[in-house]
């Protein structure tokens, strides 16, 4: 290459590069800011694999297969070879801002096929600017399905428009890799072969034979077509169960829930891509007889169908297990396609008055019956919204004044591409179309400060509560093994950070079977051995509610920590079935395995209403039974003899103790109450809608018979 190309190309590239660095920069001050992770449990499981990759090769959960791995684990595993997970954990952040931003060189070359420089640099600015890439500090595929998605579209225009198995074989390849970056790219596999049967469609020789057909051939042709849509559903819902449930049930929540979605991912945009994205679809004859053109036409097409589709049954199927969620997020593949789609609107001016109005008329529809969520902000889901949270919470509008914000947005911004189709001048219509990109481009970058601003400050909640250093069990293990044991884990946030900044805990137990995730161990003996015994954990730590027969180390919080060196854990005494501030609910017990010392003696039960003094509420009935531990046929507690108990009556505003005499041996409290209350039922300012017996205190009373 001479110097007058080689700089021809310098010039031309520098705006891309320049944005890239100083986005680049933006995202990465965004990402130091985030201090913790915060979407549990996507990005423990992240972490978890990630790590067993730089440990031992193998990706696992807890020592397990795991059942599904992402490229982007792999990618970062080697960072957790840093022994400070703090550093790691800003490498894996800092990796996740360089790959997401890095969409803006394939949306560009994208773009490229299509219109001129300044416009393509518009595209590609307007897929890095978009409140997606607020996704990029994630422990979560995103960072790495983002820029590779919009690598295989590009990989699959350019299928489109050779003719060699080369560039079919090249897409298809990274279409496949996409696949294991993040399954749900496996659209990506139906774009690619509706393009290529397009391209073949416009090809001569079937060209010449569809000059052959008959208006029967037409007809048999579309009832095949049909047929053969029938039968992939029906296949597709054999193998998936999502799809099944979502086809053949919820068809309502699909259309719902899919427009939603879409209406989440327009608004965060602001309007205008979605609008000229639609009308970028209806090209003049003229157009569509450039390959390019009508490459990109199908490649919209059949990507806006295709991850709708998705995302439509995902989200129906997930209202059906978990909660209802606005997918905004399975639709940001389609950014980049959307802002190029606006920079083909906004620079050829070939407009149609019908696919325009139809578009703003679709998008007035879809700002004003999509659920603006302000109170879930910030929500991971649906980024797009942000925009609403901060009309919200920074000029502190309504719901009704947002919508009709919003809708005048959509009128506003389908009134503007419209006016492109009637300007005369060059160059007026190039400072309107500057204006109206200028502005797509603005709204959507403000949409991600304030989407990135929410999930900084959901972190730096979580991190407050956490002990500090939050590394504090490998700093005083000095990262030997430890195995984590708890019972009545409410709080599971904190039970994810404490396993997420403490990679020296390798199990995880729970004797009440409350441990996210964890092993219920079983107990060998009545003295408290709990197996498996042959770990060889060298520390434990233990939550509250939960004693170990072994030297206390420290306590942290509500967690102790303590040397086994070895041996395995016994423990000293449990309470479960009760939160971590005291209350049970109906059943709850307290088991003391460690008696050495103790003797015959008696145990106090108080079943307290002291703090539930509400007028209208009725007194319990309560059973409190005491007997020797013994091991059940589950290999867990229960009481194999019983030699005490007591009914007794709960009543209001009153302590209620009750007292029993214990043996000598390993014993167990069993208590049961009955009716329980619901605090906001009864107090209607009161937010907890638990359902609530009385606060639990167990108190031994050594050597008193």
């Amino acid at each position: 290459m001479n110097a007058p190309a080689l700089r021809a190309r310098v010039r031309d590239a520098w705006p891309l590069f320049a944005a890239y660095v100083g986005l680049a920069i933006l995202y990465s001050w965004q990402a130091s800011e985030r201090v913790t992770p915060t979407l549990f449990s996507d990005e423990i499981e992240f972490t978890q694999v990630s790590r067993s990759i730089a440990e031992t090769g193998r990706a696992t959960i807890r020592g397990a297969d795991a059942p599904s791995v992402s490229l982007y684990e792999y990618l970062a595993a080697p960072a957790w070879w840093i022994d400070d997970v703090s550093t790691a954990y800003g490498a894996i952040k800092f990796l996740g801002v360089l790959l997401m931003t890095a969409t803006i060189f394939p949306a560009y070359a994208l773009a490229r096929l299509l219109v001129s420089r300044p416009s393509a640099v518009l595209a590609a600015l307007g897929a890095i600017v978009a409140p997606a890439l607020s996704y990029s500090p994630f422990l979560v595929e995103e960072p790495l399905a983002y820029p590779v998605s919009t690598l295989a579209l590009l990989l699959i225009a350019r299928a489109g428009l050779s003719t060699t198995r080369r560039s079919a074989g090249l897409a298809l390849g990274v279409c496949l890799l996409a696949i294991f970056v993040r399954t749900q790219l496996a659209v990506l596999l139906v774009v690619l072969a509706i393009v290529l049967l397009a391209r073949a469609w416009r090809g001569e020789r079937l060209r010449s034979w569809r000059a052959t057909w008959t208006a029967g051939d037409w007809v048999g042709g579309t009832v095949l077509l049909i047929g053969l849509a029938v039968v992939l559903s029906a296949e597709l819902g054999r193998r998936s169960t999502s799809w099944y449930v979502a086809t053949s049930s919820f068809k309502d929540r699909m259309l719902e829930y899919g427009l939603w979605a879409v209406g989440a991912l327009a608004i965060g945009l602001g309007v205008i891509p979605l609008i000229a994205g639609l009308v970028a679809l209806v090209r003049p004859r003229a157009e569509l007889r450039d390959p390019a053109t009508s490459t990109f036409v199908v490649l919209m097409a059949s990507s806006l169908a295709a991850f709708g589709l998705y995302t439509a049954v995902k989200a129906a199927y997930i209202s059906t297990e978990l909660s209802i969620v606005i997918a905004e997020r399975n639709l940001i593949y389609l950014t980049p396609l959307l802002f190029i789609g606006t920079a083909l609107v906004l620079e050829r001016r070939t407009i149609s008055l019908f696919a325009t109005v139809t578009a703003t008329a679709f998008s007035v529809y879809l700002v004003a019956t999509t659920p603006y969520a302000l109170d879930t902000y910030p929500n991971y889901e649906t980024h797009g919204l942000a925009i609403a949270a901060f009309a919200n919470r920074i000029p502190k509008w309504p719901a009704e004044t947002i919508e009709t914000a919003f809708v005048l947005l959509a009128l506003g911004s389908g009134l503007a591409v419209l006016t492109l189709r009637y300007l005369r001048s060059p160059r007026v219509a190039a400072a309107v179309a500057a204006t109206v990109g200028g502005f797509a481009l603005a709204w959507s970058l403000t949409a991600e400060i304030y989407a990135a601003n929410g999930e900084r400050g959901a972190a730096d909640q979580q991190y407050a509560a956490l002990p500090k250093p939050p590394d504090w069990v490998d700093n005083t293990t000095g990262r030997q093994s430890a195995i984590f044991v708890g019972q009545g884990i409410s709080d599971t946030n904190a039970f994810w950070q404490l396993e997420f900044w403490n990679s020296s805990i390798r199990w995880f137990w729970g004797v009440d079977g409350s441990t996210p995730r964890g092993v219920t161990p079983n107990l060998l003996r009545p003295d408290g051995t709990l197996g498996p015994a042959d770990l060889g954990a060298q520390f434990a730590v233990a939550s509250k509610g939960v004693a170990i027969a072994a030297p206390r180390v420290t306590t942290v919080a509500d967690y102790v920590l303590y040397r086994l060196g070895g041996e395995p854990v016994r423990l000293r005494e449990t309470t479960a079935g009760v939160q971590a501030d005291g209350w049970m609910s109906s059943e709850a017990s307290y088991t003391r395995y460690d008696v050495e010392g103790l003797g015959r003696g008696f145990v106090k039960v108080t079943l307290s209403r002291v703090a539930a003094c509400f007028p209208q509420l009725e007194p319990a009935d309560a059973v409190v039974t005491v007997g020797a531990v013994g091991v059940n046929r589950f290999d867990q507690p229960g009481i194999a003899r019983v030699t005490d108990r007591r009914e007794t009556e709960v009543k209001v505003c009153e302590p209620n103790p009750v007292v029993l005499r214990v043996p000598a041996e390993p014993w167990r409290v069993e208590i049961s109450l009955s009716p329980t209350f619901v605090p906001a039922e009864l107090d209607s300012t009161l937010p907890d809608r638990r359902e609530l017996g009385a606060k639990l205190v167990v108190e031994t009373v050594p050597g008193s018979g």
